[in-house]
C-alpha cells in the first residue's frame, strides 16, 4: 500500500531529480509532536562513514527494447497487481482486479474478473509517461500519467484515492477518469491516499487524512473520509519526487532536504517526533539523498552511495540492518561493502537495491520466496537474487511478489501467483523462487 514518485524509467526504484531549483521549506513548528527538527541518523551499520564512501559509477537505467513489445517502466507498491509502460504509450496491468485495477473497462467480461494472470491493456489510454499502482490485499488502484500531464486512475476509491469529485465509494472502478484540474509529471498511491509531483513541481496531495498525511493546512482533527486533489500547502518549495507509506509522506525539496509528516505509530518518520501525526513536513537528517521510498510502515532513501532505511516494526528485517531492532532513525543497510547501490525500492514489508552491476539485492519478507531464498524465512541482511539474465534498470514489489524490468525492456517476475502476479498466463498456488518472463501479448 505505498509507493513513490518518481519521473525516470526506473519503475518503482528511484526518485529522480524532475525540477529546476526552487525555494526552500519554510518549517515552522506549529504543534507539540516532540522536538521533530533535525535529528542524526542512526550509527547501526557504522552509517557515519557513509559521507566518505567514494560514489558509485554512473549507472544507465535506459531500456535498449531488443524485445518486443518493449516495457520501459513497471510499477506496483504492495497489493496483488502490478502494471507496465510499453514504448508505445499504451499500459497493461495484470494480477488481481477486485476493484478494477487493471483498468480493463467496466464492460469487460472476461469469466474471471477478479483477476487476470495475463497483462491487460488498460482501455482508453494511449499516450501515458508514467504509471502507478498500489494495493492492500487484493484490493487495489492505478493511476496513468499522459503526455500533457494529465492524470487517470482506476480502481479502489474507497478512502478517495482516485481523485474523482464523487464521494469515495467500495465498488470497483474499472475504468480510467481524469483528475480534473491536476496536471502532474509523476504520481504515487499509497493505498488511502496519493502524492503527485505537479508541472508546477509543487507536490500535491489527496485522499485520506487521518494522519495528516496530505501535508495539507486542513481543520484539525481531520473532517470527512477523504479531501480531492489540492496543493499540499504545509510544503513552500518545489519538490522533485515523494513517496508515501501507510499513514505518512517523504518529499525530496528542491533545496535537498528530505522531508517526512504524517506517522504516529511504527516510528515512520525518520526523525525524533511524538508517538501522535505530525502534520509539519519537517526534515530528516541524511545529507546527499537523491531518492525514497516507502513500504507499508518502514521507509528507505539513497544517501552518498548508501542505503538507508528506517520505520516499521521490522519484525520481517525489511530495514536491511541484520538486525530485528526497530530504527526510528535512518539506519545504512547492511549491503556487502562491494555492493555499490544506484536504487532502491520499498512494497509491503520488502525491500531491494539495484546496484552498479545491474545485480539485484532483496531483503524482508519471503512468505512466497519473494526475497529469493527457498526456506521462505525472512531476510534481515540483502540478498542477491538469482538467475537474473540481464541488468535490472527496474524493479516493483508487490506485498509477496517481486518484478524487475530487464535492459532488453522484458519484465521477470518471481513469488507468489495465487492471483496471476506474475504475469504468466496462469495462477497457482506454487512458491516460484526463479524470475520468469511476463508474457505480453
Amino acid at each position: 500500500m505505498v509507493g513513490s514518485c518518481a519521473c525516470g524509467l526506473l519503475g518503482a526504484a528511484l526518485l529522480t531529480a524532475c525540477s529546476s531549483p526552487g525555494e526552500t521549506l519554510a518549517s515552522t513548528r506549529e504543534t507539540d509532536a516532540g522536538d521533530a527538527g533535525a535529528v542524526q541518523p542512526s550509527d547501526v551499520v557504522d552509517a557515519g562513514e557513509d559521507a566518505t564512501r567514494s560514489p558509485p559509477p554512473p549507472y544507465d537505467f535506459a531500456v535498449k527494447c531488443t524485445e518486443s513489445p518493449c516495457v520501459t517502466r513497471i510499477a506496483a507498491s504492495g497489493g496483488k497487481h502490478a502494471c507496465a509502460l510499453l514504448q508505445d504509450g499504451t499500459v497493461r496491468c495484470w494480477g488481481a482486479n477486485v476493484s478494477g485495477q487493471l483498468g480493463a473497462g467496466a464492460s469487460d467480461a472476461r469469466p474471471a474478473p477478479d483477476y487476470d494472470a495475463t497483462p491487460r491493456r488498460v482501455v482508453g489510454v494511449s499516450n501515458a509517461t508514467n504509471v502507478a499502482a498500489a494495493g492492500q490485499g487484493v484490493s487495489g488502484s492505478s493511476c496513468v500519467v499522459s503526455g500533457a500531464g494529465e492524470v487517470a486512475c482506476f480502481g479502489s476509491n474507497a478512502w478517495g484515492q482516485l481523485g474523482r469529485a464523487s464521494a469515495p465509494s467500495n465498488g470497483p472502478h474499472p475504468d480510467p477518469t481524469v483528475i480534473d484540474g491536476l496536471r502532474a509529471k509523476s504520481v504515487t498511491l499509497a493505498g488511502k491516499f496519493a502524492l503527485a509531483v505537479g508541472t508546477d513541481d509543487r507536490l500535491w496531495s489527496w485522499g485520506m487524512n487521518d494522519s495528516f498525511q496530505l501535508a495539507r493546512q486542513l481543520e484539525d482533527p481531520p473532517a470527512g473520509p477523504s479531501s480531492p486533489p489540492a496543493h499540499a500547502d504545509r510544503i513552500s518549495s518545489s519538490v522533485r519526487g515523494c513517496a508515501g507509506a501507510e499513514n505518512s509522506g517523504f518529499a525530496l525539496a528542491d533545496n535537498g532536504d528530505l522531508l517526512s509528516w504524517g506517522g504516529g505509530t511504527a516510528e515512520q518518520l525518520g526523525r525524533t517526533s511524538s508517538l501522535h501525526p505530525d502534520p509539519i513536513p519537517a526534515p530528516i537528517v541524511l545529507p546527499g539523498v537523491t531518492s525514497v521510498t516507502a513500504g507499508t510502515t518502514h521507509a528507505c532513501a539513497l544517501s552518498h552511495g548508501s542505503v538507508h532505511c528506517w520505520g516499521g516494526q521490522n519484525e520481517h528485517g525489511q530495514l536491511g540492518t541484520r538486525l530485528r531492532a526497530q530504527e526510528m532513525l535512518p539506519a545504512r543497510v547492511a549491503l556487502p561493502d562491494d555492493v555499490h547501490p544506484v536504487a532502491v525500492a520499498a512494497g509491503g514489508d520488502t525491500t531491494c537495491a539495484i546496484a552498479a552491476t545491474g545485480e539485484l539485492y532483496c531483503w524482508g519478507a519471503n512468505r512466497a520466496g519473494q526475497v529469493g531464498v527457498a526456506t521462505r524465512q525472512d531476510q534481515s541482511t540483502p540478498t542477491r537474487i538469482a538467475g537474473l539474465t540481464e541488468q535490472v534498470v527496474g524493479v516493483a514489489l508487490m506485498d509477496e511478489a517481486v518484478c524487475a524490468l530487464l535492459r532488453s525492456g522484458s519484465v521477470a517476475c518471481w513469488g507468489d501467483n495465487f492471483f496471476g502476479q506474475l504475469g504468466r498466463g496462469s495462477v497457482d498456488t506454487d512458491i516460484h523462487l526463479e524470475a520468469a518472463p511476463v508474457v505480453f501479448q
